[in-house]
């Protein structure tokens, strides 16, 4: 009888506790009442100590319920003896009587017999052996026959409750014991009948096969009619009930269809198609269908597909399509918090033929062993109660498993329950040909549109914020309509104009209709971009609000983006081309505007490539940079140098301290709107966002930096200085006769060159210059990363994976971007168990591009040495006003100390004194600041040496 052990061991670990608690008890009394309290306290112990010991060592077994009822009636006694001549002394009885019925606690009879006799023999001993201590006229045999009754009255009851309560227990096991019977002979008859069904199962199935054209042919019907009748002019009201219409019949036509295609292929008579498509983008559609609830959930789906699996293959994306969605879908369902993963890779490859391994691996609530069994049936899930939990028909992972193994594959999982699970497929496809694919001439409309989106969901945010940046659309985010309103504003004050915006229709404060009919009122607004709504109502009162304010069209969450892109194809797509055809092509070089010019920046990055390229976009653009090559300086130069700045761009992940910390720390002296700080990261999710914005920074920029924006997001943020330009136009000495190579090649794969040139303003040199840089910094990456993982130094080699990512990202190796952001988010994850297989698939990223690198660096020179010449008094000057300047720069931290050394190693060259600047050049290269000062210094002494041998 388990349930009754267990019920007698809580009961036993109470008691124990209870007869302890009465050790200080009766010492209490004791010394309350004026008598002696160590004979009473003693004697409690020692009852409390035989319990423990008897527990200790037999734990709930008849010895020590036995010791139990003796110790309970022991504490009443001693009070009872304590409270001699006192008023409460035949109060003190009733605490046997309460004692007693507790031993009923043990459902055992035994003891409370064992109970009810040291009750007996304690009134006999006291009214025999010590009279005077209880009755204070003697022996009282009276009162003692009458105790003895009522105890017994008593004991009676109690021995009766105590042997119904064992039966009623021992039934209960009866009952179990038939019931589990009973059922092991209940899966035999259901197996027996599952064998008699099986053949009407089959006719079943190839009726309803057979079925398959007649009831989706009406199905079809009804949902063409409706797309029809929706191209048509219909009021708000007709269209709502015709869009409710086609959205109830798809929900329908997709669970005829699970129904109609489990039975074809129980018939056999599913075909597959063979068509080339995209696996990327079939994934990407069978994962967003799940990101709204995945969102909801807070739950983060990330895809992973490795290098050897093609971009384009030929096989049934439909079917692919159908399985993955299938998997994703219950991944979501089944994980509350964590993530889904969608890895896919090559595991075969014979000519054109490929074996691809799909696995989905969540964070859920996983499967034992038993649940995995049920699996892959038809018409049932893992647990019942699961099934009312999460809902769902059970017919999911059979049709999954029936399309995989017409695919020529097998489908596993692995789970361990309140772990995860992974389900793992494979399907035989062939390699595609990318030509046989329709080209996305639409998406090509769109590039060069500014977009809005306001919306104050920030899953909903991102999910829209995703697709344009799939289409390589800049898109501006704010989340609500006020925000929205004010960005407008001041983009028009800059001269800016928003394309398109989208905006959400139910927002705190100002909803969508609100915000769009205050922006046609604003006297400020002269030119609204083309409003489109997007709403998860679907409401006939919305509708017709929208058409009413304007809105030019209504999309209803969630979006799908192949109608997001018709939608704004038709509406903007040709409008935009055509004005953007009649525009004066925009200057070359992007740059703030003339009035913020001037502007003192502060760079905050650690990383040499990143600082190089955003100093010379931010140079180009008309602004005087200062470099921070870590979190901490940052705060030392903002918060103690005396310096002032117009505005801060900081990196997020840095050595020491990083961006967010920096931040905080640098706002809890200076107010966002004295000193606007922008984050400049490589992560562009939108929990990053935010985790900056609470930080108090002001705006969000996205690595690889895109020049224009990074002007515009300046432009909104930067006061025209109040003291004049003359700083920011320093000195500019032209560096003639500095023989660096300045030319590249017309292509160097894998770096994309011509989108490369455009990030760095189409500065050949520089592009150059950071290659080779690249090639010399990263060279030995790998192995870093490697030491790094092994010796359990995982934030280090996570930020040396985000810098890697954002720097090839900057100079357009795609492959390494991936590869290092796939490690990267390993690393944060701390899912370690395939970083030996992540790291590899960097190395093969990065090998090509290291390669292509060293094809740009200069041979060592082993020039014979010409003869050297000394410099005359006039160029002495111009090279110590240069020396004088570049330790201004350096002190400083100014990136323009790069040039102004160029310029020096120009003065220089061919003379004595250039030998000496090799001790700052690496150091001025690598941006380190301090070392370069302090070679800088044994420069100037060398130098002032030189001029007094002269003389």
């Amino acid at each position: 009888m388990a349930e009754l052990g267990r019920l007698r061991h809580k009961f036993g670990l109470f008691l124990v506790f209870l007869i302890w608690v009465h050790v200080p008890l009766i010492a209490l009394v004791a010394w309350s009442i004026g008598r002696g309290m160590l004979a009473p306290t003693l004697v409690a112990a020692l009852l409390a100590v035989a319990l423990q010991v008897s527990w200790s060592l037999r734990g709930p077994a008849p010895v020590t319920r036995y010791m139990s009822a003796v110790a309970l009636m022991g504490q009443p006694a001693l009070l009872v003896f304590l409270f001699t001549g006192h008023p409460w002394q035949m109060d003190m009885h009733m605490y046997f009587f309460a004692t007693l019925a507790l031993v009923i606690g043990w459902c055992d009879w035994r003891p409370v017999i064992v109970a009810a006799v040291t009750v007996a023999v304690h009134h006999l001993m006291l009214n025999i052996v010590f009279p005077y201590a209880v009755f204070p006229l003697g022996a009282d045999l009276e009162r003692v026959w009458l105790h003895a009754a009522i105890v017994a009255f008593q004991t009676v009851v109690l021995v009766w409750l105590s042997m119904r309560l064992v039966a009623s227990f021992q039934r209960i096991e009866a009952m179990s014991a038939e019931i589990v019977l009973a059922n092991e002979t209940l899966e035999q008859k259901v197996a027996d009948r599952t064998r008699e069904a099986n053949a009407a199962n089959i006719a079943k199935s190839l009726f309803l096969a057979n079925m398959s054209h007649e009831i989706r042919t009406p199905m079809n019907a009804i949902l063409g009619f409706s797309h029809l009748a929706l191209r048509t002019d219909l009021t708000p009201k007709q269209a709502d009930y015709i869009s409710k219409i086609k959205s109830a019949s798809t929900a329908l036509l997709a669970l005829i269809n699970d129904i109609l295609d489990f039975s074809k292929i129980e018939a056999g008579m599913l075909s597959l198609e063979s068509t080339h498509f995209k696996i990327r983008e079939t994934i990407e559609n069978a994962t967003t269908i799940s990101a709204v609830k995945a969102a909801e959930k807070g739950v983060d789906i990330r895809i992973n597909i490795d290098d050897n699996v093609p971009a384009t293959l030929l096989g049934d994306a439909l079917r692919l399509n159908q399985i993955i969605l299938n998997l994703v879908s219950n991944a979501v369902k089944f994980t509350e918090r964590g993530g889904v993963i969608v890895s896919i890779r090559t595991v075969e490859k014979a000519d054109r033929k490929l074996l691809l391994e799909v696995s989905v691996r969540d964070t859920g609530i996983g499967m034992t062993p038993e649940q995995q069994q049920m699996l892959f049936r038809s018409f049932s899930q893992a647990d019942s109660s699961m099934t009312r939990k999460f809902g769902g028909t059970g017919l999911g992972l059979a049709i999954s498993k029936q399309l995989v193994e017409l695919m020529g594959g097998t489908i596993r999982v692995d789970s361990i329950a309140g772990a995860g699970s992974t389900f793992t497929f494979t399907v035989r496809l062939e390699e595609g040909d990318a030509r046989m694919l329709a080209e996305a001439a639409d998406v090509e409309k769109l590039r060069g549109l500014r977009v809005l989106i306001a919306d104050d969901n920030p899953a909903s945010r991102e999910i829209l914020h995703t697709i344009f940046e799939g289409w390589s659309v800049q898109a501006d985010l704010v989340a609500s309509g006020t925000e929205a309103i004010a960005l407008l504003e001041g983009a028009q004050a800059r001269g800016i104009i928003y394309d398109l915006m989208l905006i959400d229709w139910k927002m705190p404060g100002m909803d969508g209709i609100e915000a769009v009919e205050a922006m046609r009122n604003s006297e400020t607004l002269t030119r609204l971009p083309t409003i489109m709504m997007v709403s998860a109502y679907a409401r006939e009162e919305a509708m017709e609000s929208a058409s009413e304010a304007g809105i030019s069209a209504f999309l209803v969450k969630p979006i799908d983006a192949a109608q997001l892109l018709a939608e704004i194809t038709q509406l903007v797509g040709q409008t935009a081309g055509q004005e953007r055809a009649a525009t004066p092509a925009a200057q070359a070089i992007p740059m703030v505007a003339p009035e913020l010019r001037g502007s003192r920046i502060l760079l905050v990055e650690d990383n040499e490539i990143n600082s190089e390229v955003a100093s010379e976009i931010l140079s180009d653009g008309g602004l005087v940079v200062e470099l921070a090559a870590n979190g901490r300086i940052a705060c030392e130069m903002v918060l103690e140098s005396g310096r002032t700045y117009d505005a801060v761009l900081m990196d997020v992940q840095m050595p020491e301290m990083d961006g967010i910390e920096a931040t905080k720390r640098i706002r809890q002296t200076v107010a966002s709107d004295k000193l606007p700080i922008i984050a400049m990261t490589a992560h562009a999710y939108e929990q990053e966002r935010q985790n900056c914005f609470q930080a108090g920074m002001n705006d969000h920029v996205a690595k690889p930096v895109n020049p224009t924006t990074l002007m515009h997001v300046l432009e909104r943020w930067l006061k025209p200085p109040k003291t004049g330009a003359g700083e920011a136009a320093a000195v500019s000495v032209a560096t003639t006769a500095a023989e660096v190579p300045t030319d590249l090649p017309a292509e160097l794969p894998p770096f994309d060159l011509a989108t490369a040139l455009v990030r760095v303003n189409g500065k050949t040199a520089l592009l150059r210059k950071l290659i080779v840089s690249f090639g010399t910094n990263y060279r030995g990456v790998i192995v870093t990363l490697r030491s790094e993982i092994e010796a359990g130094a995982l934030d280090d080699a996570r930020r040396l994976a985000h810098s890697l990512k954002g720097v090839s990202a900057s100079l357009e190796l795609r492959k390494v971007a991936e590869a290092s952001r796939q490690l990267e988010d390993a690393i944060a994850h701390r899912e370690l168990m395939n970083v030996d297989d992540l790291l590899e698939r960097l190395d093969l990223a990065l090998q090509p591009a290291l390669a292509a690198a060293r094809t740009l660096s200069p041979a060592d020179a082993t020039s014979a040495a010409a003869p050297e010449a000394r410099l005359d008094e006039a160029a002495r000057v111009e090279a110590a006003q240069l020396l004088d300047e570049l330790r201004q720069q350096l002190s400083k931290r100014s990136m323009r100390a790069r040039k102004t050394f160029e310029a020096l190693e120009a003065r220089l060259q061919g003379t004595p004194e250039a030998r000496h600047l090799t001790e700052i050049r690496d150091p001025i290269s690598r941006l380190d600041f301090s070392n370069a000062l302090a070679g800088l210094d044994a420069i100037e002494r060398h130098f002032v040496d030189t001029k007094e041998v002269q003389n």
